[in-house]
């Protein structure tokens, strides 16, 4: 109650409002309106750069809510966020990534910001997560449909930069090329929606990347059989149903609906050749029938002929 006696109260009035007047007591005093409350900035802070333990990282950042963290020798680094120009770019590669692997089945294509611990030289370590990544039938370590994260090293990696800024543009064509290389990453494309900094890396015999160079604008995999695409085309874009007869694309794009398309043709094929057959068949009747009519027009004039002569004869006989 002491506590109460020293709260001030102002009195105030009250708008008026029908049938309020049988309810009030002038005596009672009114609290004032109070302030609007101010509310807290929730909005989800970035922590990067802040340094922590691989162990929180895992614990705390490896699957956070908010922002798409890696962890880069205990620091850490957020993923840009992508636009919708590099969303379409990305969307469109891993369509016809995606019909090469069901195609061939030799391998496994990897997304959701699956990450991969990296040991680096001097006993760094950094944990990435690509974009995209594929892991190849053949590599000794697979991932099972429950795991978060990724035990190997992925056969291929995948960037999609959308970014302009100079150190997020800087950490996926350096700092990640040369880490990619380190632990054996075969190959590293860079697809930059802008096509300033789209870049494709192989694994040569000395462990070092040296980037893959387009033969008539075509670049080709070792790593996944018979991958190849058109640089040109990741900024084209074109229907996959327009691909299907081009020499670059047919071996593993849409190959089920190439098969239909062969059968539907076949078909085709089939029924002009018996329209072909059934008019020729309508033709050769039509000609013989008009054989028929002429041999018969032809009788009946030798007929009308005959008669006449034998006519003849009997007018010469009664003579």
């Amino acid at each position: 109650m002491e506590a109460l006696q020293h709260v001030q109260i102002t009195e105030h009035s009250i708008p008026f409002f029908p049938g309020m007047n049988n309810n009030l007591k002038p005596d009672i005093p009114v609290f004032s309106a109070l302030p609007p409350l101010i509310l807290a900035d929730d909005t989800p802070q970035s922590e990067e750069g802040l340094r922590v333990s691989e162990e929180d990282y895992w614990k705390h950042y490896y699957e956070h809510p908010d922002f798409r963290y890696e962890w880069n020798d205990g620091v850490l680094e957020v993923k840009a966020m992508g636009d919708f120009a590099s969303y379409l770019l990305a969307d469109w590669f891993i369509e016809i990534i995606k019909e090469n692997i069901k195609t061939f089945k030799q391998a496994r294509l990897i997304g959701l910001d699956i990450g991969f611990k990296l040991n680096l030289p001097d006993k760094k370590a950094s944990i990435r997560k690509p974009d995209l990544a594929v892991i190849l039938a053949s590599n000794p370590v697979q991932i099972e449909p429950d795991d978060r994260t990724y035990k190997g090293c992925f056969d291929i990696c995948i960037e999609f930069l959308s970014d302009s800024d100079k150190k997020v543009v800087e950490k996926d064509t350096v700092i990640k090329r040369l880490e990619y290389c380190q632990v054996g990453v075969k190959e590293y494309f860079i697809l930059d929606r802008k096509n300033k900094e789209t870049a494709f890396y192989r694994l040569n015999s000395k462990g070092k990347y040296v980037k893959i160079v387009p033969r008539n604008g075509i670049i080709q995999s070792k790593v996944l059989p018979n991958f190849q695409f058109r640089v040109k085309d990741l900024y084209a874009q074109p229907l996959l149903e327009d691909l299907i007869k081009d020499d670059v694309y047919k071996s593993y794009v849409l190959t089920n609906y190439q098969e239909q398309c062969k059968r539907a043709d076949m078909a085709e094929a089939e029924r002009q050749k018996a329209v072909t057959e059934l008019q020729a068949a309508k033709n050769t009747i039509e000609t013989e029938r008009q054989k028929a009519v002429k041999a018969e027009q032809k009788a009946k004039q030798l007929a009308e002929k005959l008669q006449a002569i034998l006519k003849e004869n009997d007018q010469v006989t009664a003579i």
